[in-house]
């Protein structure tokens, strides 16, 4: 588990394949290590991918302080001056989409490229997620955190995909426990959630943009996409059928194959 300084906290990353670089950002409650396998085997082959640990999980610093969406766009910044990466290309889920919106709006020279999965411009302009799917996300008292992971599950991911994949899913659970996320850091992130917004600096993203988001996500509705895509100039939309908020998850090889070929037509940096 590596660590490296970046900006005030230390951070865990991993730093494998070939190719331009690609900064992957992880979504609410997840680590470096929760991409699985099956999508980072196609990624490493065309890029060489730079994934890490938001702050306050897996083995990066987890700082007694409230966290925003920006300050951990600040973060991702930080780790790239740490490594002296200066123009990478940018994939965000979730809440990891929500970073890379901050990363491309407060450092536009940083980004070449733009992937959106799954994610929103703020709650304020989108759809919000129905009641049943945001308890499904809440923790409960009494649980184990393997308890309330599996509860996570039933509100972002296809039920096809749970009743199929149950050897990936607890591999993935064995995983991520190693180093679980904690309550505090889950609290944290969710208020940071909650308070962001770009929908009205959506125009100002000039890189190129591909947004992906499956048909059937429930915890970010498909709609949020729709208001990113239409915010982005140039924008290019992919929907997933089949697909729920872990598309990447579920669909690795579909997902793999449209960023590649969406990144291959980005001018290399300047």
């Amino acid at each position: 588990m590596p660590t490296i300084k970046a900006g005030e906290v230390n951070l865990e990353y991993y730093v494998e394949g070939d190719g331009p670089p690609l900064l992957m950002i992880m979504g609410f409650a997840g680590q470096a290590n929760s991409w699985g396998e099956p999508i980072m085997t196609r990624l490493r082959k065309r890029f060489t991918c730079i994934r890490f640990s938001n702050r306050g999980t897996g083995a990066s610093d987890r700082p007694d302080t409230p966290f925003t969406i920006r300050m951990m766009a600040d973060d991702a910044i930080a780790l790239l001056d740490a490594l002296d990466i200066r123009q990478p290309h940018v994939f965000g889920i979730s809440m990891g989409g929500m970073i890379s919106q901050e990363i491309v709006l407060n450092y536009p020279e940083r980004v070449n490229g733009l992937v959106l999965g799954c994610t929103t411009p703020g709650f304020a302009h989108g759809e919000m997620a129905a009641p049943e799917v945001t308890a499904a996300m809440t923790p409960q008292p009494g649980l184990s955190v393997e308890e309330m992971v599996r509860n996570f599950w039933t509100a972002v991911c296809a039920p096809a995909f749970i009743e199929d994949s149950a050897e990936f899913l607890d591999e993935m659970i064995a995983t991520n426990l190693k180093q679980a996320t904690s309550m505090d850091t889950i609290m944290k992130q969710a208020v940071a959630i909650q308070t962001f917004d770009s929908f009205d600096r959506l125009s100002q993203i000039k890189a190129p943009t591909l947004v992906i988001h499956g048909d059937i996500d429930r915890l970010i509705p498909p709609a949020n996409g729709d208001v990113l895509a239409g915010g982005i100039a140039g924008a290019e939309k992919l929907t997933l059928n089949g697909a729920a908020h872990m598309f990447f998850w579920e669909q690795p090889a579909e997902t793999a194959d449209a960023i590649i070929e969406f990144l291959a037509r980005v001018p290399a940096e300047v």
